[in-house]
C-alpha cells in the first residue's frame, strides 16, 4: 500500500512544494511501483519526483521490515550503496567549484608521494574509473568487507602496484579509483571523508535521515551503529525472504555505504535545481562523459553514470541492483529517485518512473534494417526477457561469458518480473562484423513508450560474449 505523505511535505530548510500527487504520472507511477514489489517479492520502496525546484510526487510502499511490520516511509532510511557516489560526485565538484581542486590537474600536485608510473593520472580519472590504478581490491570483495584498513592505508597498497591499463584508455568500473579520490579530497581538506560530506552538503541541505551505519566485523560479532527508521535489506532466495545488506568498511565510503530517505534526497535535488548547490556549469561537467584515449566516451563523468532517456541527457547513479536509483534530467530539471530494500533488481526504476513525466519519442516504431535471421533475433529476444525473468539459456552465451558473464546476469531476475512493461516490438538497428565477431544492436520498445537500445557481441560461431543496454 502507498503511505500518507501530506504530514511531510513542509520540509524544514527547503521548502519543497508539493504538485498534484493525483496526477496521471503519479498514479502511473504508483501502479508501476506496486507491481514491481508484488511480482519481485520486494518489501517496501519509497519514490521522490522533483521537478523545477517543486516535489511533484513523493510516496511510500509496503513495509521497511518484515518483523516488526514498521511502513516504508518518505523519512524511511534505505541503504543506496553505490547510489552514495551521487553525494560524492557532489562534494568533488563542489570542491572544484571552491578552487581546491581541478579536475584535469595532474595527481602529483595534490599528492606529491604519488608513484612516478602514476604521472598521467588526474582527478577526473580517478572520479570516471579510467585511471588504470590497480583493481585488485573489488567492490564487494571479500578483502574489501573484512578489512578495517584506513583511506591512508589502501592508499599505500595501491600505489606500490603496477598499472592494470593506461590513464585513459579504458573505463572500468571499481573500488580503488575511489579510496584514492577520497584520499586527495582528504589531503587538500584537511577534513575525513565522512566529515566532509557531513559538513558540506548534509547539515547544509538539513538532511535528517542520511549517515553511515560504522558497520564493522570483529570475529564473529558484526557491530553497527543504531540508524533510526532504518529499512530491513532483504533478498528473496528459495522462496523465502533473508536479510541480507552491503559491509562497507570506512576506506569505501565514497564509492557507497550511506543510509539516506527520499526526503533527503529530494533537498537534493531542489538544490541542484536552484543552482544553489553545484551551478548549472558544475552540473554540465559532471555530467559529462569522459573521453577516452581512443575517442569513445567512457561509462562515467565525474562519479556520475551518464546517458540518454527520450532523446534528452541525464546522469545519476544506481546501487545494489536497485536499492537507490537516482536519475536527473537537466534539461527539464527533473529528478527521479527510487528507494527500495529489496536485493536483485536490475537498476531500471527511475528510468521507468521519469518515463512516466516525460514526452514520448517520436521514432519508437520507425522500420530497422532487414532481419536476414530471425532465428538470431529470437535467441537474443529470449536473453533480453530472460534476463530480467531469471530464465537466461546458457546455451545461448560463448563459454567464457557462461564462466564470467553469465553468473553475473543470473544474480538478477525475477520469474515475475515487472520492472519493464511487456516486449511489444523489436528492431534490428545494426548488424556488423569485425574480424571474427560481430555486434548486433536492436530497439526494444516495451508497453507503449518505454524504449531500449541493446548491444549483442557475438562470437564466430554466433554466441553472445556481452550484452548491454542503453535507455532511449
Amino acid at each position: 500500500m502507498r503511505s500518507s505523505t501530506q504530514a511531510l511535505l513542509f520540509l524544514p530548510a527547503l521548502v519543497l512544494s508539493a504538485g498534484c500527487a493525483t496526477s496521471q504520472s503519479a498514479r502511473a507511477t504508483d501502479t508501476y511501483v506496486q507491481a514491481v514489489l508484488d511480482k519481485n517479492h520486494v518489501p517496501g520502496a519509497a519514490v521522490a519526483v522533483v521537478r523545477d525546484g517543486h516535489l511533484e510526487q513523493l510516496s511510500a510502499y509496503g513495509l521497511a521490515d518484515l518483523e516488526d511490520g514498521a511502513k516504508s516511509e518518505p523519512d524511511t532510511a534505505f541503504q543506496i550503496a553505490s547510489a552514495t557516489k551521487v553525494f560524492t560526485g557532489t562534494l568533488v565538484m563542489l570542491l572544484v567549484q571552491e578552487g581546491k581542486l581541478g579536475l584535469d590537474e595532474p595527481l602529483s600536485k595534490y599528492l606529491p608521494d604519488a608513484p612516478e608510473t602514476w604521472k598521467g593520472i588526474t582527478v577526473r580519472h580517478l572520479a570516471a574509473h579510467t585511471s588504470g590504478v590497480t583493481s585488485g581490491l573489488k567492490e564487494g570483495s571479500e578483502e574489501q568487507t573484512n578489512s578495517n584498513a584506513s583511506v591512508a592505508e589502501r592508499y599505500e597498497a595501491a600505489r606500490k602496484g603496477p598499472l592494470d591499463y593506461t590513464p585513459g584508455e579504458r573505463s572500468a568500473y571499481g573500488l580503488t579509483d575511489f579510496v584514492v579520490l577520497t584520499h586527495v579530497m582528504e589531503k587538500v581538506t584537511g577534513q575525513g571523508f565522512e566529515e566532509l560530506l557531513r559538513s558540506r552538503l548534509f547539515e547544509p541541505l538539513g538532511f535528517t535521515c542520511t549517515r553511515y551505519e560504522h558497520a564493522r566485523q570483529q570475529g564473529a560479532v558484526r557491530i553497527a551503529d543504531v540508524i533510526p527508521r532504518r529499512a530491513t535489506t532483504y533478498r528473496y532466495v528459495d522462496g523465502a525472504q533473508r536479510r541480507s545488506w552491503f559491509l562497507y568498511p570506512p576506506h569505501t565510503y565514497s564509492a557507497g555505504g550511506v543510509f539516506s530517505c527520499v526526503k533527503d534526497l529530494a533537498r537534493w535535488a531542489v538544490a541542484m535545481d536552484q543552482g544553489t548547490l553545484l551551478s548549472p556549469e558544475s552540473q554540465r561537467e559532471a555530467a559529462t562523459a569522459f573521453k577516452l584515449n581512443d575517442g569513445r566516451e567512457g561509462g562515467f563523468g565525474v562519479a556520475f553514470t551518464h546517458g540518454t532517456l527520450r532523446g534528452l541527457k541525464m546522469f545519476g547513479h544506481s546501487g545494489g541492483g536497485a536499492l537507490g536509483d537516482v536519475l536527473r534530467v537537466p534539461e527539464k530539471k527533473l529528478t527521479v529517485i527510487v528507494l527500495t530494500n529489496g536485493m536483485g533488481l536490475l537498476p531500471m526504476l527511475a528510468p521507468v518512473v521519469a518515463s512516466h513525466y516525460l514526452p514520448p519519442l517520436p521514432e519508437l516504431d520507425a522500420p530497422g534494417i532487414p532481419d536476414a535471421e530471425p532465428a538470431l533475433t529470437a535467441v537474443h529476444r529470449g536473453a533480453m526477457e530472460g534476463l530480467f525473468n531469471g530464465t537466461l539459456d546458457a546455451a545461448a552465451f560463448a563459454p567464457s561469458a557462461q564462466q564470467e558473464l553469465l553468473p553475473i546476469l543470473q544474480g538478477f531476475g525475477s520469474p515475475g518480473n515487472a520492472l519493464l512493461p511487456p516486449l511489444r516490438r523489436l528492431t534490428p538497428l545494426e548488424d556488423q562484423k569485425d574480424g571474427d565477431k560481430r555486434k548486433r544492436v536492436y530497439r526494444a520498445v516495451y508497453g507503449t513508450d518505454v524504449s531500449m537500445k541493446w548491444t549483442f557481441r557475438l562470437d564466430p560461431a554466433g554466441k553472445i560474449l556481452d550484452l548491454e543496454y542503453e535507455w532511449e
